[in-house]
């Protein structure tokens, strides 16, 4: 256990905490809920041109700090390397299901006009919502996986 944690488990701690801080509180989902065609995608295609933006370099950036962080604990405090590969792990996870689930969703959404109704969209966006739900937790576990190895390496006070 170090008291001082290494560059990479710091940018771990902070681009992991920015991600979840970026992905967990789900602040459009109302929105995203709306009953009707025009309100969905036009909260769709403005949130979509934020985090298509954000998210793909938080995710990255948090995935290989961490397991540039696992990689320096693992003789050192090879349960923090734990720790920090499995929420490396998680963001890996969250990143495979977005490429997977939501980036072709999004990539059709861009092209829909808010005015004219696509058939089957309320079950697309079930889906998106369903994957959305799950990397939400992903984040969560990746979250809980870097505070609890900044834990080991944080002295008693």
């Amino acid at each position: 256990m170090t008291s001082t944690p290494a560059p990479a488990a710091r940018a771990h701690d902070a681009l992991t905490a920015a991600l979840v801080l970026a992905v967990v509180p789900d602040l459009g989902r109302r929105r995203r809920r709306a009953p009707d065609f025009a309100g969905f995608v036009s909260h769709q295609q403005h949130a979509d041109t934020v985090m298509s933006r954000l998210a793909p370099a938080l995710s990255v950036a948090s995935l290989t700090s961490g397991a540039a962080a696992a990689a320096s604990l693992r003789r050192s405090d090879p349960v923090a390397a734990a720790q920090r590969a499995a929420a490396a792990a998680c963001v890996a996870a969250a990143i495979a299901l977005t490429a997977r689930v939501h980036v072709p969703f999004n990539r059709r959404l861009r092209t829909w006009d808010p005015g004219q109704e696509v058939p089957g969209w309320r079950e697309g966006r079930a889906r998106w919502e369903r994957a959305h739900q799950v990397r939400r937790a992903l984040a969560v576990l990746a979250g809980a996986g870097a505070l609890a190895a900044h834990r080991r390496g944080t002295p008693a006070r």
